[in-house]
């Protein structure tokens, strides 16, 4: 029986990436929709091209040099044998069955591309489809805001859907001569959404149709962003007047309160501030002095609050209870999101441990409580204060610091993770880049561990690939300004004519 959808995953290295993606889209096998999964792989250099024999229901086809996001869509659409595409970045995975949902929307006969719901691995929102702002740029809808709220879980018609997990109605998408080429890894797929709308064909943001999303994840993902984003608007400039604008607030200057004297803490808090300042927002400690207003970016300001009281408008990271810690709103709204640890890439290089390869290492760390013959890694030794050597592998029984901020540094180290199956640690590590298992069965985690080298790269490979990317300091710094915007204006709204 021919599929009802077809599902296209460009590839470029990250095998691992491609691998998680590829065992959740299994896991619907059973769903209401059948489908078949091509991989096409742009000249990876990594495993995949061995590794993909694990997964024998996926047709692969490989390229000899990297035909970049748009072409290996192109292609992939070419040989695929349903009349509906999803093309599905290999850093996405579905959350539960999202394959229905979209096939669905192409029931309405005007529909030519369908997008989901994007999710960070924390849930939040990443994109609830795109809407372009007032200055005629486009933006991930709700980035950074809590997934609970009506705009996300609401479909609609939209402007623009992100190709991440954008499904084409086939004939439509190859009779327009699909994505357009000449645009590298960047604004193809808003150029396509209106091509689309250009010929009165409907662009939908399917809500119910859920991904998590890595962001960005292939090398090298904006390395053309601006000539791409210098063709785009060279294009449709013209026609992107006439598009409904969404208007969300902004921010300039950010006063920054510290409650705390936590050595972790206060380094995460300067990490975070060095990434904020290079998106150009400038920071004062404490509260804007009147002289500054002359400058319009202080007259914009809003207050960061590190473990200190609260102040309007602003944001508040801390931790509330048992849980783990949160960025709160105050000011024109309330919303209420996790906090993103992020350790900057020179914290890496002075890290005082790093891992061993040797066989005959038998060194273990620990952090967060006791282990027994396990050498604790302290504050000292993680900011580089004092240098402690050489480690097998490092468990992890409980957070460093209220934010993680230790953990993640060990991680992006590439010190192989063992840790304790808790819901602070569960937000850290994946169980696929790290061991994560109960108490009970630490032990013989660390034992095989030290015996296994090639684990102990492996895994140590995987926690710094996936920390770097989840934990850095650019993604830190966007998800506080978009909560700062909120508690200045509050929730984005349409301005006119809505997405």
């Amino acid at each position: 029986m021919a599929p009802q959808l077809s599902i296209v995953i460009p590839v470029y290295d990250n095998w691992w990436l491609t691998s998680r993606c590829l065992r959740e889209l299994e896991r619907l096998r059973e769903a209401s929709v059948t489908f078949e999964t091509i991989v096409v792989d742009n000249a990876s250099g990594d495993e995949t091209p061995q590794a993909i024999a694990e997964f024998p229901s996926v047709r692969y086809l490989r390229h000899e040099r990297n035909l970049n996001f748009a072409g290996a869509c192109n292609a992939g659409a070419r040989i695929a044998d349903a009349p509906i595409v999803l093309l599905l970045n290999n850093d996405a995975y579905p959350l539960g069955d999202a394959l229905g949902p979209l096939v669905r929307a192409f029931e309405r006969d005007d529909v030519a591309i369908a997008g989901g719901a994007l999710f960070f691995e924390d849930g939040v929102t990443q994109a609830a489809g795109l809407a372009v702002l007032p200055n005629l740029h486009w933006h991930y809808y709700f980035r950074n805001l809590p997934a609970t709220l009506d705009a996300v879980q609401r479909s609609r018609d939209s402007a623009g859907v992100s190709g991440a997990a954008m499904a084409l109605r086939r004939s439509w998408f190859l009779q327009n001569d699909g994505f357009d080429e000449s645009f590298v890894n960047g604004f193809e797929d808003v150029d396509l959404c209106l091509r689309a709308r250009e010929q009165q064909r409907a662009v939908l943001y399917v809500a119910e149709a859920r991904f998590a999303h890595y962001e960005a994840a292939s090398a090298g993902r904006f390395a053309r962003e601006a000539e791409n984003e210098r063709r785009f608007y060279e294009r449709w400039r013209q026609h992107m007047i006439s598009l409904p604008r969404v208007c969300r607030g902004d921010v300039g200057a950010i006063a920054v309160r510290c409650g705390i004297s936590d050595p972790l803490l206060v380094a995460a808090l300067a990490d975070l501030e060095a990434a904020l300042r290079a998106f150009g927002h400038p920071l004062v400690r404490d509260a804007v002095a009147p002289w500054r207003r002359i400058d319009r970016r202080f007259r914009r300001a809003a207050t960061l609050s590190w473990f200190a009281d609260r102040a309007t408008p602003g944001v508040a990271i801390e931790v509330r209870g048992t849980s783990s810690a949160s960025i709160r709103t105050s000011g024109a709204v309330t919303l209420e999101v996790p906090f993103l640890p992020c350790a900057a890439a020179q914290r890496v290089e002075r890290l005082g441990v790093a891992r061993s390869d040797d066989p005959a290492c038998g060194r273990v760390g620990v952090v967060g409580g006791d282990f027994p013959g396990a050498i604790a890694i302290t504050p000292e030794i993680i900011l580089g204060e004092r240098h402690a050597g050489d480690f097998a592998c490092i468990v992890h029984l409980g957070l460093t610091d209220p934010v993680g901020f230790g953990n993640v540094l060990l991680a992006m180290g590439g010190l192989p993770v063992i840790a304790l199956a808790t819901a602070p640690l569960r937000a850290i590590f994946a169980p696929d880049v790290a061991v994560v298992c109960e108490r009970a069965a630490i032990a013989d985690a660390v034992v095989s561990m030290v015996r296994d080298v090639a684990g102990r790269r492996r895994y140590g490979m995987l926690a710094a690939a996936d920390a770097a990317r989840r934990f850095s300091p650019r993604r830190s710094a966007i998800r506080v300004v978009d909560l700062l915007c909120a508690a200045r204006f509050g929730l984005e709204r349409a301005d006119y004519g809505g997405p």
